[in-house]
């Protein structure tokens, strides 16, 4: 596979953290993943919350038919030097190489994905399934990021806090009730360890594309709340050569009357000149939220997405993050028709 590393990670850097003195401490994992062939695919998170005393999870994997499968919640956190929680459980088989993912519980099978706008209302009239996945995942070209929060020269990078990504290809089963589904997916996974405050984020563009180990594209933008400028990550991994992204442009077009997003187009410029251009249709969407008493409410749309290059297609993640206060600007472009350009 060549370096298991790019910029200053190590691969013990996959293990659990020690645990800082700031009450927010997270150390969060999260894998994406899609099998193009079969439509299904999404991704599942767990984070500690170790000076908060909790941990978090969330399963969201969108079905061929449609339908989505939605499970999160918030436990205890009985043993701060592992990620399991409420059934999800992630393990590190061989550092930067392989890992487990695994989920035995239920889930609520939402025929409508678009109902998670009210999502107590969406939890409560559809039904619950028992779920199994099972994912076997192999890392795809090395682990990139940084591992001190504090290089804006790193590829990928969160301010104060250790951050890196990886392209990955998982295999496995999901079993939904009595029905079963063999997967070939791809995808990125995303480790990260310290103070994690999600309202300190106004907006954020996050989208992840792997056509196979030819090429995954990684490209984000994050405006922090006050700030009139994004931090631009991302890069292009090759056959496990990593090439840095100077410049994203993000075009984005909603769906009618409201903020969720439908439509986008990548054009990426690499550090050596080399552009790129992505056309993603949002085949299915999410539309998620995060409230915290006395702060504003964030919304965060997650979307199965096809990506198309040069004729050849994927599937992969979208992900939009935006501030309740932004979103109606966003609704005015959904009703022009016009596409934002970020």
């Amino acid at each position: 596979m060549g370096s298991l590393t790019f910029g200053n990670l190590r691969p013990e850097d996959d293990f659990m953290h020690e645990i800082g003195s700031d009450p927010s401490h997270n150390e969060s994992m999260f894998f994406n993943f899609f099998d193009a062939e079969k439509k299904t695919g999404g991704f599942v998170r767990i984070g500690n919350r170790a000076n908060e005393g909790h941990a978090e999870m969330t399963f969201c994997v969108f079905l061929g038919d449609g339908s989505l499968l939605m499970q999160w919640g918030r436990v205890p956190l009985e043993d701060k030097n592992v990620l399991c929680a409420a059934g999800l459980s992630f393990n590190v088989i061989e550092p930067a190489k392989r890992f487990v993912v695994e989920y035995r519980g239920q889930a609520v099978r939402i025929a409508d994905p678009y109902e998670l706008a009210n999502p107590g209302k969406a939890m409560r009239n559809n039904p619950k399934v028992d779920v199994s996945l099972q994912l076997d995942v192999a890392g795809v070209g090395p682990m990139i990021g940084d591992r001190e929060g504090n290089s804006k020269d790193a590829v990928i990078f969160l301010d104060g806090v250790g951050h890196y990504q990886q392209a990955i290809h998982a295999t496995g089963y999901l079993r939904v009730g009595t029905d079963g589904v063999q997967l070939s997916a791809r995808g990125v996974r995303d480790h990260s360890w310290g103070p994690r405050i999600w309202h300190s984020i106004a907006k954020d563009r996050s989208l992840w594309i792997s056509f196979g180990p030819q090429l995954t594209v990684i490209a984000c933008k994050t405006w922090l709340t006050g700030a009139e400028t994004a931090d631009q990550m991302g890069c292009l991994i090759e056959n496990g050569k990593v090439t840095p992204l100077k410049d994203i442009v993000i075009k984005t077009k909603f769906k009618p009357d409201t903020y969720y997003h439908n439509a986008v187009e990548l054009d990426l410029t690499d550090v050596n000149g080399r552009q790129i251009h992505l056309d993603g249709e949002v085949l299915s969407y999410a539309p998620l939220r995060h409230r915290k008493e006395g702060e504003e409410t964030v919304y965060l749309g997650q979307a199965m997405t096809r990506f198309t290059m040069n004729d050849v297609s994927s599937l992969g993640l979208s992900e939009y993050f935006d501030a309740e206060s932004l979103t109606p600007g966003l609704v005015e472009y959904s009703k022009n028709g016009a596409a934002c350009i970020e």
